[in-house]
């Protein structure tokens, strides 16, 4: 079957945006199908990012980022204990999400990739047990060499090849961005954390510019029965109880966020005869906190590089295409592995502990450890220094 395309990427999220730059950037013949009909929208992402991702990916920060970030601040509610890490330094930055992916669309397309809008990809195109396309469901048939699924929680092509886990565990947010928000400090991460406020997971202000903020919560469901749908958790959180009352009792939203995020180990294999999966589509991102940005752009980019590699070595096949996998578990090395642990901790033990722990740390002035947490790069023994108590107990 002739290839029009040598890859067909699904998806015009950050993986997908990241595969298509490395992708045409080597020259291979590339399309990306996104089903909405304007890149960057709908928001599901709480879109914070490091300062790193936006130098990595040559982003223009003045569009791109809303406000730059230079401390994290986390209050466990329950106990009222509460700690300020100032890094002295921009760690990193709330985004403009719109510009953000479009931007990274802009490079795309400046390297020769093909923008297909509005079109929704359903099934996968077959020839024997090789993926060699993708078909749209008004019909549309788009052939390619090699397939890079990036769809997302849906996985759509993925799933339909069986390569996805029963799902156990899922992440869902829920956040207003809002106007008129009295922030803590404008240029601070801000957490809240305990179960008054959700029974799994977290609730945060992130500052977006003068008097405007995102504030959300985000929880776990599978772990345990009877949790409430995610917009009961956000509304606790504004309520005249909460913590952040006094931020937003006089703001109003202008922008709904919601959105899932998978909460399983990295499929184990994110790759068939023809076919790649990168970013939420293969479980991609941090469980720790939920970040999923700069890991679905250096994914995607793998991704690529790896159909590159398979393309010109005329070798299209799975024995080829695991080396992604190996990629993929070199870059994250045992990081991903250590925050799966974490997230079993009972939730007012595991809060509790962190905030005592960064407690410490600021009175020893020692931030590395602190930073290396909130990216999400801790090794077992860095694990083991920030939560003593969990050695040989869940870690």
């Amino acid at each position: 079957m002739k290839s029009p395309y040598d890859v067909v990427i699904v998806g015009a999220g950050p993986a997908g945006l990241g595969a298509a730059i490395t992708s045409s950037s080597k020259g291979l013949r590339t399309a990306l199908i996104e089903r909405s009909s304007e890149i960057g929208y709908p928001v599901k992402s709480s879109a914070f990012t490091w300062k790193e991702v936006i130098s990595e990916w040559g982003l223009p920060a003045e569009r791109v980022v809303c406000q730059w970030m230079d401390s994290f601040y986390i209050r466990h509610v329950p106990s009222d204990k509460d700690v300020e890490i100032n890094f002295g330094e921009i760690i990193g930055g709330t985004l403009n999400f719109h510009t953000f992916l479009q931007e990274l669309a802009f490079k795309a397309i400046k390297n020769g990739t093909k923008m297909l809008l509005s079109e929704t990809v359903t099934e996968p195109i077959m020839d024997g047990d090789f993926v060699c396309g993708v078909r749209t469901e008004d019909g549309k048939e788009f052939v390619s060499k090699v397939v890079i699924d990036c769809s997302g929680p849906s996985a759509v092509i993925a799933s339909r090849l069986g390569l996805l886990p029963e799902k156990e565990l899922q992440g869902m947010g829920f956040e207003y961005e809002m106007f008129n928000a009295k922030v803590r400090k404008r240029s601070s991460v801000d957490l809240y954390v305990g179960e008054s406020i959700v029974p799994i997971g977290y609730a945060w202000v992130f500052p977006t510019g003068e008097n405007r903020a995102r504030v959300g919560v985000s929880t776990v469901f599978g772990i345990e029965e009877g949790v409430r749908e995610i917009e009961y958790y956000e509304n606790v959180f504004l309520s005249e109880k909460s913590p952040v009352y006094d931020i937003v009792k006089d703001a109003q939203p202008f922008e709904i966020h919601k959105g899932e995020s998978p909460m399983t180990n990295m499929l184990e294999m994110p790759y068939a005869n023809g076919l790649l999966v990168a970013g939420d589509a293969a479980s991609q991102n941090s469980v720790l906190l939920g970040e999923g940005i700069r890991y679905a752009l250096n994914f995607g980019k793998m991704a690529a590089e790896t159909a590159y590699e398979a393309i010109s070595e005329g070798d299209l096949s799975e024995d080829f295409l695991r080396r992604y996998k190996e990629k993929c578990d070199k870059y994250v090395g045992e990081t991903f592995e250590v925050a799966e642990k974490l997230l079993m901790v009972p939730t007012e033990e595991y809060w509790q502990t962190l905030v005592e722990s960064l407690i410490t740390m600021v009175e020893k002035r020692d931030t590395k450890l602190a930073l290396k947490y909130l990216k999400c790069e801790m090794t077992k023994d860095d694990a083991e220094e920030i939560f003593t108590s969990f050695v040989g107990k869940y870690l």
